[in-house]
């Protein structure tokens, strides 16, 4: 079990790996990284023992433990660090980390090279099915309706959106089965793929729309405990990984703003000194701290977090960090939309993070159906 010096040295190892091998990597915001580089990287970090390794016994990489409160710390600030050097890296590593933590049983997916092998998506083809999920996530309240989940989970009918990395080789998502939500495991032979037009941000990856294959026979993925919970545990994994991701990508906007701030004259001085400047990144650290905490609250047992919990807080701060990427480019002025400054597109990244795992404008009506209509 990791203890607090344990997470303070790899927390430090992170940041190092960050710093020295990512950031370098992505120096040119303007030019995405290639495949092969994410590849190098995430195979470095592998052995640093910072992601799982596929096929191997687990250890404590990212998402292998989600029961103690140290092991959520790590979690969450390993993707704010990484998301600090860049936002894409991170959530490639996320959601392939995920998908391995969601089939925890040995064997339940094939070991692949990477954690890059595996894609996931942990939402239907369209958002958050709303309140008809939080009726399913309610077992004590009405009955949800089978017909409208399984139309939502039905991956033959309808395509769904998958942001992964260009090598992708297998696919985890849910489906509904029997009366229940499961997860699934597709082969990238076993779907239709269609590349898409390039997504507004997080420019290091591909987006597809996939859908399976009339005739394909995918696995389903064995079952652990409670099929309802197992989801659950999932969305909220998701939305929290999110949440750091765009806390860390923040992070980054301030430091170059604060840098621009420090040395751009404008009537004889630094514009840092001018008091609309300061406003504007005064409103960043805001922003940043109001995620830092939420986080920080939410480094406890996955079981001990409600999903209202989390969702909540995933709404309102999502919202903020997307204001204060915005004030990052406005402290840079016009040359902030340049592409090649790096500011603007942590402004995209920031709202394609809030578009996924259902988006931020659904979670209300998820969160009114969770507490059954009642404040």
């Amino acid at each position: 079990m990791l203890d607090a010096d344990d997470v303070t040295a790899l927390l430090s190892e992170v940041e190092t790996f960050a710093n020295e091998r990512i950031a370098a990597a992505v120096d040119r915001p303007e030019t995405p990284i290639a495949n092969d580089t994410l590849t190098a990287l995430s195979a470095e970090a592998t052995e640093l023992g910072l992601l799982p390794a596929p096929g191997a016994a687990p250890g404590y990489a990212l998402w292998e433990h989600r029961d103690h409160a140290n092991a959520m710390q790590f979690n969450l600030g390993l993707l704010q660090l990484v998301a600090r050097a860049n936002a894409g890296v991170a959530f490639a590593w996320h959601r392939g980390a995920l998908a391995r933590a969601t089939a925890t049983l040995p064997g339940a997916l094939p070991s692949g090279e990477s954690v890059l092998d595996t894609a996931m998506v942990t939402t239907g083809h369209l958002g958050l099915a709303r309140a008809e999920l939080a009726r399913f996530l309610r077992p004590q309240g009405p009955r949800a309706d089978g017909a409208l989940l399984s139309d939502w989970l039905d991956r033959r009918q309808h395509a769904t959106t998958v942001i992964t990395t260009a090598s992708w080789q297998q696919l985890v998502w849910p489906v509904w089965h029997g009366d229940t939500i499961r997860w699934q495991c597709a082969a990238r032979q076993q779907l239709h793929v269609e590349p898409c037009r390039a997504q507004h941000g997080l420019d290091e990856l591909a987006a597809f729309h996939v859908c399976l294959a009339s005739d394909a026979a995918p696995t389903l993925l064995p079952e652990h405990g409670d099929a309802r919970l197992a989801y659950e545990r999932v969305l909220k994994l998701d939305m929290l990984g999110l949440m750091a991701i765009g806390a860390g990508a923040l992070r980054h906007a301030w430091d170059l703003a604060a840098g621009y701030a420090a040395i751009r004259k404008q009537g004889g001085k630094v514009i840092g000194e001018h008091a609309a400047v300061q406003i504007m990144l005064g409103e960043m650290e805001m922003a940043w701290h109001q995620a830092c905490g939420a986080l920080a609250r939410f480094a406890r047992p996955l079981d001990d977090i409600a999903l209202n919990e989390v969702a909540a807080q995933r709404a309102s701060t999502h919202l903020a960090l997307s204001h204060g990427a915005n004030q990052g480019v406005q402290v840079h002025g016009g040359v902030g939309y340049m592409r090649d400054v790096g500011a603007e597109k942590i402004v995209r990244d920031q709202n394609m993070l809030k578009l996924l795992a259902g988006g931020t404008r659904e979670i209300p009506l998820l969160l009114a159906g969770l507490c059954g209509g009642q404040p």
